[in-house]
């Protein structure tokens, strides 16, 4: 039984060989994807795996992509006909001069597209430029760039692209597949080729809808935060004179995120205490230092031995490396109770001052798989669905409150602020108007 796309070579040496389908190759950029495996066979088949996958992904990705519009596929049209740079330029500013060699070579360029469109026609397929297109090149000129809701939402994610593998990854999976729904409720023309402006508010109703109908009403709210806000973006990016459809749309059930988690009470803390404070050390420390700091779990899942200051005893959050922060103000120094201090500092003991507390669930988004863990034992407490791990945020806001911690220092606690505090006063009064503050919540 042969390994698909696996080849080994006369001197032994194994290969990955896939011929990229015609129909995908503008988008791969290449005919053939190619990669060494070696020469063990172990190793070339662990490699071929990886490789395998990441072609599968590539092509699935290919599938969703906005097709090249008029405007691209002249343009390469032209590079293939041989025009050179500089008459692309003079095409593309209006300068072609009548009767010179670009105005003949335009009107051969045309020629030759006509055909290509009739012979599409005849042969019952559909031509690759539209007419509009092909008046465009007789007029010498290049046609209108077409912005599609399929090009919105490319340009979103390219926006969006953090550099970090494994949540690029995530986003580019969570998009497509936003825009494979698009395709299947309102057509793949109307996504991937009709111009922007000819979307209607009615589509994006029947898409809400159509939604509603198979998911939570949480879940149309986070598919729609990404169709409106990627048009939003191609319209101000683009100075488009366009309405968003999709802006503003109502969603029947919908929790504001304000209203999506409740906080954990003193009762739900004192049930869960036999359950999150015995077992595994490092998930017990996570809880402690969510429970009295109000960090977010990523912050938490991915200290390092040197983000835990024992003399000053408060935890450094920074983003290092794959690590990111939600946002820049997220960025501070937080106090620890002595209890939280106390098992940072077990954990802490012996590693070096880049190595990290947590190492299973540190890295990007493996923090979910400390969430899923401690979930696992709150739920056999809390039941309520808006009571999650985060809820500790939630209630740590609710204790700064109640004990009159000012708004702007409570801020700066939660990161959700500048720390203006330390700006002004300097970094150890800040930490200690910090600790002042938390003593009263603890």
């Amino acid at each position: 039984m042969t390994t698909p796309h696996l080849k080994r070579s006369p001197s032994g040496a194994y290969h990955y060989r896939f011929v990229v389908p015609e129909a995908f190759r503008d988008f791969v950029g290449r005919r053939e994807i190619k990669k060494a495996l070696g020469k063990d066979p172990a190793e070339a088949m662990r490699l071929y795996a990886r490789v395998h996958r990441e072609t599968e992904l590539l092509l699935k990705n290919a599938k969703t992509q906005a097709p090249p519009g008029d405007r691209a596929l002249v343009l390469r049209r032209m590079r293939q006909m041989g025009f050179s740079p500089q008459d692309i330029e003079i095409v593309s500013g209006h300068r072609v001069e009548p009767a010179s060699y670009l105005d003949e070579g335009l009107s051969i360029f045309q020629d030759e597209l006509i055909r290509e469109y009739e012979d599409a026609e005849e042969r019952g397929k559909s031509p690759a430029l539209s007419l509009e297109a092909i008046r465009a090149i007789g007029q010498k000129r290049l046609p209108k760039e077409t912005y599609t809701v399929a090009s919105a939402l490319d340009d979103y994610l390219s926006a969006k692209s953090t550099g970090v593998h494994a949540r690029d990854l995530a986003l580019t999976n969570r998009v497509n597949k936003v825009k494979e729904r698009l395709i299947s409720v309102i057509g793949k023309h109307e996504i991937t080729k009709r111009p922007l402006e000819k979307l209607t508010r009615a589509e994006a109703l029947s898409f809400r809808d159509h939604l509603a109908g198979e998911m939570a009403p949480a879940s149309v709210k986070r598919t729609i935060e990404i169709v409106s806000p990627a048009i939003n973006n191609l319209i101000q990016e683009h100075t488009l004179d366009v309405r968003n459809p999709f802006a503003q749309l109502k969603i029947k059930g919908a929790a504001n995120s304000r209203d999506a988690r409740l906080p954990l009470h003193e009762e739900d803390m004192i049930k869960l205490a036999p359950v999150m404070e015995k077992g595994d050390a490092s998930l017990v420390a996570i809880w402690i230092a969510l429970r009295d700091t109000g960090a977010r779990l990523g912050e938490v899942c991915n200290l390092r031995r040197m983000d835990v200051d024992e003399d000053a005893e408060c935890i450094r959050i920074r983003p290092y490396g794959d690590h990111t922060l939600k946002t820049k103000n997220s960025a501070r120094n937080v106090p620890l109770s002595p209890t939280a201090l106390s098992y940072l500092k077990s954990l802490a003991d012996g590693l070096a001052p880049e190595d990290t507390l947590f190492g299973r669930y540190a890295g990007p988004r493996k923090s979910e798989t400390a969430s899923a863990a401690l979930m696992k034992r709150l739920r056999t407490v809390v039941t309520e669905k808006k009571k999650t791990i985060h809820s500790l945020r939630h209630r740590m806001k609710d204790l700064l409150r109640n004990t009159s911690c000012p708004e702007s220092l409570a801020q700066e606690i939660m990161g959700h602020s500048a720390q203006t505090v330390a700006d002004n006063y300097g970094e150890g009064p800040a930490l200690r108007m910090k600790r002042e503050a938390l003593e009263k919540a603890w």
